[in-house]
């Protein structure tokens, strides 16, 4: 195995590493979402987009996200949910809106 071929390993596995952290970083959001979409009863099922295994929520119905992928804007207004809000919430460091 020759110098550059070696390097070019370590630099490939550094990025996997990295972008696994990120994937681990980014749902923090997904996370707390999810835990709010666990403690909620959905009588009408507006939450099924809410798919827990994606990297962030952002693509979820009812979430807003700004231009860094993070949460701004929960809508559930008319959605005949019931239940209470949990903790996880506070993690959504730039939600305005719920």
């Amino acid at each position: 195995m020759s110098a550059t071929s070696g390097s070019a390993s370590v630099w490939l596995f550094l990025l996997f590493g990295f972008l696994q952290l990120l994937k681990l970083s980014g749902n923090v959001e997904g996370d707390a979402l999810n835990a709010l979409k666990s403690n909620l009863i959905d009588p009408n099922n507006v939450l099924q987009s809410w798919d827990p295994t994606l990297v962030n929520p952002c693509t979820w119905f009812h979430v807003t996200c700004n231009s860094e992928n993070s949460v701004t804007r929960v809508d559930l207004g008319n959605a005949n949910l019931s239940g209470q809000l949990v903790s996880q919430l506070g993690v959504l460091s730039n939600l305005q809106y719920l």
